[in-house]
């Protein structure tokens, strides 16, 4: 049985394709019982991704909300977990890189610990798991802790990135949208992270199916701007037409 974490996300995925559901079908579908799928659906109105109504589950918008640091660690898990594996194979040894705070890249360093790097962070989690390895220069970016995601931004960080530079970023995003471009949560995260792009001779970004067609407030760059996507096998076929169509490397995990 699924857990409660991958069912919701599974939940949302559904209602971007159909824009509601009932109740019924939906316990149906995951063949749990309707309390169970109630209980989903009051944590993910709760959170701002959803309307009820009359035994309805609507879509609210594509404007996302921002999870906690443990809810975006374990949502869709397994596929951050493939994606991470898969960008493995862009780092060769000697890289200097950048590894933004998204709980995406971390699935990378399990992958590259006993590669030679130099890797930049302005995540805290990053940080930690970097110390253990032996042949790893580690650079912390500095600035303000934003404990809610264990992120480091502000004046400090973007000085810190602003006057470095760097083989390639591995970026993880909030929002994927051909539109409205890659966005986060964070006026000064965003900053820093488009200091990043600016800073690395490759942008790469690290993005599950669940972020397509999902934005929040504030940009990093238009989707153009990237170099390559890694993602699963999920992705729309409009999205990766259109990314592919302009250039863009778009990679599957599998």
């Amino acid at each position: 049985m699924k857990s409660s974490v991958e069912r919701r996300s599974e939940i949302l995925s559904l209602l971007k394709k159909t824009g509601s559901q009932k109740v019924e079908s939906l316990a149906r579908r995951f063949q749990v019982s309707s309390v169970t799928i109630r209980n989903d659906l009051n944590q993910l109105e709760q959170n701002g991704y959803i309307v009820r109504s009359y035994g309805y589950a609507v879509l609210r918008s594509h404007l996302t909300m921002e999870l906690t640091h443990h809810d975006k660690g374990t949502r869709c898990l397994a596929l951050k977990q493939k994606i991470g594996k898969k960008a493995r194979e862009w780092v060769q040894e000697n890289d200097h890189i950048i590894l933004d705070s998204g709980t995406t890249t971390r699935e990378l360093i399990s992958h590259i610990q006993e590669l030679p790097l130099t890797v930049l962070t302005n995540g805290l989690d990053s940080v930690m798991a970097l110390s253990n390895c032996p042949h790893i220069e580690v650079r912390m970016t500095g600035g303000v802790l934003r404990k809610g995601a264990m992120s480091f931004s502000g004046v400090i960080a973007d000085t810190c990135v602003r006057y470095q530079r760097f083989d390639k970023l591995f970026l993880g995003v909030d929002g994927f949208d051909l539109e409205k471009g890659i966005t986060t949560f964070n006026e000064q995260e965003a900053q820093l992270n488009r200091l990043m792009c600016a800073a690395a001779n490759k942008v790469i970004v690290l993005a599950d199916s669940s972020k397509f067609g999902q934005y929040s407030n504030f940009v990093i760059c238009e989707a153009n701007q990237i170099d390559v996507l890694i993602t699963d096998e999920n992705i729309p076929d409009n999205y990766r037409i259109t990314l592919e169509t302009q250039g863009i490397e778009v990679v599957i995990a599998k």
